[in-house]
């Protein structure tokens, strides 16, 4: 079964279509769109692990600390 190419809408349809929505879809559609976000951004991060470009952790933690550190030293 061959698949379809998604149909392509304007800018104006796709908020007309959003406005369209009731209060509770309108969330779900918000909340839908903050975790593909989210994923995407996962997928890059795992993608630069995936090449070696993550940071030592210990790198990590001391950079934390420091900054909890000043944090705590400033008020």
């Amino acid at each position: 079964m061959a698949q379809s190419k998604p149909e392509r809408v304007s800018i104006e349809e796709l908020l007309r279509l959003v406005d369209q929505l009731s209060p509770e879809e309108h969330d779900k559609l918000v909340e839908d769109m903050k975790l593909q976000w989210l994923r995407r951004e996962l997928k890059k991060g795992q993608d630069s692990l995936d090449r070696g470009e993550g940071i030592p952790a210990e790198e990590v933690f001391a950079e934390f600390e420091a900054e909890y550190e000043h944090r705590k030293a400033n008020g």
